[in-house]
């Protein structure tokens, strides 16, 4: 009698000493869940509820320090050079981000722009350009903390200041300095590839043809910023002298393009509203087919869609395309 109570008794303790370690265990395992979460757009509960103060366009604003689900309606070429791959983005950002198709791939498209559907995606921090309207604006801070960043391709400036901007912002300036050491050693790299194809005193410029416009791009529209600022390449002088100060693009007739037209001009075609059938009858004109750069074979056609963002990973491969473009057409 007396071991079978010893036995009892023995079993009661071991049972409560389960228990007592299995209530330390959880305890220790939820203490240990602190450090932010990796960035992978799911809708898991975020541990790290930390935030700070970030001077946007649009004034001082809270954001998470560690945000999980971001929804960016353009700069997504900034985003993916550091790492950070948004859960949703702007249509017009993303039709236009052929390049960036694979690294994009789940990311889901918001109109230009629904609130509904940036309400439906949860988010914790959404980026906007600011020329979005600031009613729709408005609506998107009551979903969550809401920054305005200026568009280099639009407004001008430095993109890679704006790549920058966006490691302060997420806490990712190492990953945008590695990133920018990265392009500028390509950049070097294919300055040496293309030694003697266009020389130094040949000059360079960007364009785009429209249904009822005829662009002069400056540094940050199309090829501009790797052309002449990665490349170094000469700005044919009347674009330097008239559109490269303020920074913004210039509708001209074509009547006075042999007046900008460079030695190597670089083409886009915005081929919708009629925009394709447009190009054809400036390129069978005798304007056109006037100008040295034409009679040359240095008319470098490029895919527009390829070449609307400009921001960091679209910079980095849009530098490829235009290298592998210039030897290939000045094989002899």
């Amino acid at each position: 009698m007396f071991l079978i109570k010893n036995r009892l008794l023995y079993v009661t303790l071991m049972i409560w000493l389960v228990i007592a370690l299995a209530a330390c265990g959880g305890q220790a395992g939820s203490g240990a869940s602190n450090a932010p979460a990796e960035q992978t757009g799911d809708s898991s509960p975020v541990t790290d509820k930390s935030t700070k103060i970030f001077k946007a366009a649009n004034g001082d604003v809270e954001i998470p320090v560690h945000p999980q689900r971001i929804v960016a309606i353009t700069f997504l070429g900034d985003l993916l050079a550091l790492g950070v791959k948004p859960v949703g983005a702007g249509s017009i950002a993303l039709n236009n981000s052929v390049l960036l198709e694979k690294e994009l791939e789940g990311v889901a498209d918001v109109g230009d722009v629904s609130v509904e559907k940036v309400l439906e995606l949860n988010p914790d921090l959404i980026i906007v350009p600011t020329y979005l309207p600031s009613e729709t604006v408005e609506q998107l801070k009551k979903i969550a903390p809401t920054v305005a960043i200026p568009s280099v391709g639009l407004e001008g400036g430095d993109p890679l200041e704006e790549l920058k901007t966006f490691g302060v912002m997420l806490g990712k300036e190492k990953e945008a300095e590695a990133f920018i050491a990265r392009y500028k050693q390509k950049a070097e790299e294919a300055k040496a590839k293309l030694n003697g194809i266009i020389g130094p005193d040949e000059t360079v410029g960007s364009y785009s043809i429209w249904a009822k416009n005829l662009w002069v791009w400056p540094k940050t529209r199309d090829a501009g910023y790797n052309l002449f600022e990665m490349l170094q390449y000469k700005p044919q002088d009347k674009i330097a002298k008239e559109i490269f100060p303020d920074g913004k693009g210039k509708d001209i007739s074509l009547e006075v393009l042999p007046e900008f037209a460079a030695d190597h001009m670089f083409i886009t075609v915005y081929e919708p509203d009629g925009g394709a059938e447009r190009a054809k009858e400036v390129a069978n004109g005798a304007i056109w087919q006037g100008l040295p750069a034409v009679k040359n074979n240095h008319v470098y056609y490029l895919d527009y869609k390829k070449f609307w963002m400009i921001d960091g990973l679209n910079l980095e491969k849009q530098l490829d395309i235009l290298v592998d473009l210039i030897v290939k057409q000045n094989q002899k």
